[in-house]
């Protein structure tokens, strides 16, 4: 996937070319999920927003990148957002910045290999990241630590489930807005494309694709948090069915919210006066997460 222009809109990397040339250059296509540009669009203060700019660093040493939005006025709680898989967080930062004039500290940030981050992306990385962030978030003395927040967006879902996972962090809540069910399970919905004389690189799928660090077993693993899935209903890139997937690995605490007309990650962008009022209703009353009709 690559984003161009607006990260509304959603231009799919044609898979086949990039799954051989991982193929013919390192006998691994997991790379294909990381499409990462140093390239940064606007800061915040160019749209007339507050914020600052936060150095971490992950576990193992990598210079990380973030943006802290603080809210207006008296904070009800503070959110992490995790990007998806293409550009940065300055692309990705306009989902989520109309947070905190809704009362909600923001904090964006780059994994290893985006933006300012250093390093290059690899499945294990990106998740040490999200830990850095959740740390470095809930290390600040002007935030409630008992209202911690997570939005995961695409990639940046599994990224944060599984980093949910893998810390003691406390978050109350997450988002996970149209992520995939697993790495293979997408790759093989891809696959699945290609032209019938092709169809034999199926076989070879399990040694393209290794497994591991998937949004399923994340959920699986979770105590009780309270989930809200999100997934637009005519979403090209990763199909609503993913969503439904993971949200029957959680059925007792969590909602799911097909998107009628919502593409890939677009809905709180084409559609805010519907989308806006049911995050803030979850991230106020989370245990009472229901599925909108």
């Amino acid at each position: 996937m690559e984003m161009t222009g607006s990260p509304a809109k959603i231009k799919k990397l044609p898979f086949l070319a990039a799954l051989l040339l991982m193929l013919l250059g390192s006998g691994c296509a997991n790379g294909i999920f990381y499409q990462p540009s140093r390239r940064m669009a606007a800061a915040p203060d160019s749209r007339e927003l507050q914020y600052e700019a936060v150095n971490f660093r992950s576990a193992d040493g990598t210079a990380l990148t973030g943006w802290w939005l603080p809210a207006n006025g008296e904070p009800k709680g503070t959110v992490i957002h995790f990007h998806g898989n293409a550009q940065n967080m300055s692309t990705h930062v306009q989902y989520a910045e109309w947070l905190p004039a809704a009362g909600y500290n923001l904090f964006v940030f780059d994994y290893r290999g985006y933006g300012r981050s250093g390093g290059t992306p690899n499945r294990k990385g990106v998740i040490r990241d999200g830990v850095a962030a959740l740390t470095t978030v809930h290390a600040r003395s002007d935030i409630d630590k008992t209202k911690l927040y997570v939005w995961g967006q695409s990639l940046g879902g599994t990224v944060a489930l599984q980093s949910m996972v893998h810390t003691n962090i406390p978050v109350q809540a997450a988002i996970i807005d149209s992520t995939f069910y697993s790495f293979s399970k997408i790759a093989a919905d891809k696959m699945r494309q290609f032209p019938w004389f092709l169809q034999p690189l199926r076989l070879f799928r399990p040694l393209l694709i290794s497994p591991g660090y998937d949004a399923s077993s994340a959920v699986k693993e979770l105590p009780a948090l309270p989930l809200f899935f999100i997934h637009g209903e005519n979403d090209r890139v990763i199909p609503a069915s993913h969503s439904q997937k993971l949200h029957t690995l959680a059925p007792d605490h969590a909602g799911l919210w097909i998107i009628p007309g919502a593409g890939h990650c677009d809905a709180v962008l084409r559609f805010p006066e519907k989308v806006r009022p049911r995050i803030l209703q979850f991230l106020e009353a989370p245990l009472q997460v229901t599925s909108p009709k």
